[in-house]
This record gives C-alpha cells, structure tokens and sequence, in this order.
C-alpha cells in the first residue's frame, strides 16, 4: 500500500487508496498521524537542541564587565521561528 501511495500524484488517487469501500480506513489514518507527529518531533528536537544553547546564554543577566551578547545568525532565527510554530500550532 505504501509503495502505491508513493508511486501516485495527486490528493484524488492518495484519498482514494486512504479510504476504502467502507470509509476511511481507521489503520491507515492512524499510522499517518504516527508518522506526522514523529516528524515534529524530531524538528522540535533539532530546532531546541540547535537554539536553546545561545537563548539560554543570552537570558544571563549583563554588567558592563560581562558583555557576554551573541545575537542570533539567520539560521538560528529561522530555527526559532520553525520551533515556536511547531510547538504552539
């Protein structure tokens, strides 16, 4: 089933092989959310595990002897914004 879903184009023919006769098959439903919320969760993981080290450096409070700063390169803002948008979407 899942080589056919691979090998297909279109939302029709994937919607059709999703739900059989009957309706949507309850299995096939199931694994798909499995494997979509697996994916998030890796992207969290990177995501934090890429950002938290640089945010949490930037939360230490700054004196004038200690400019410790390091603002965030694009890729590190673009990865905060992917983190944020999986977490509270």
């Amino acid at each position: 089933m899942l080589s056919n879903i691979v090998m297909m184009g279109g939302g029709k023919k994937i919607k059709e092989v999703l739900s059989g006769e009957a309706g949507p098959n309850a299995i096939s439903i199931m694994v798909m959310l499995i494997v979509l919320f697996l994916l998030r969760a890796l992207v969290v993981q990177f995501a934090y595990n890429k950002i938290a080290p640089k945010l949490i450096s930037n939360w230490r409070p700054m004196r004038d002897d200690n400019k410790e700063f390091n603002p965030l390169t694009f890729e590190e803002s673009l990865l905060f914004t992917i983190l944020i948008s999986f977490l509270f979407i």
